[in-house]
């Protein structure tokens, strides 16, 4: 039987670059998504939070468009409803 397999992959490191310019996601050329943010909101979890959803939603929308374009030039296979 086929299988899905996922994989996400989050991090936090410290840069030198410049803080992402009004609060935008950005995709980068490996498909990947970042965000950069101010050195003053490092222990502030609410805002960390926010951060990550905000940059994760755009790579699992990106991820769950192109498997499902994929996934349709395939040969239907019958699934099992959960």
């Amino acid at each position: 039987m086929r299988s899905l397999k996922l994989h996400i992959n989050v991090g936090f490191r410290e840069t030198e670059e410049p803080v992402t310019a009004g609060d935008g996601i950005e995709r980068l050329a490996d498909g990947s998504f970042q965000l950069i943010l101010s050195h003053e909101v490092e222990f502030n979890i609410d805002y960390l939070e926010n951060a990550l959803l905000k940059t994760t939603y755009p790579a699992l929308r990106t991820a769950l468009s192109e498997h499902l374009e994929q996934s349709s030039k395939k040969k239907p296979v019958n699934y099992v409803k959960n």
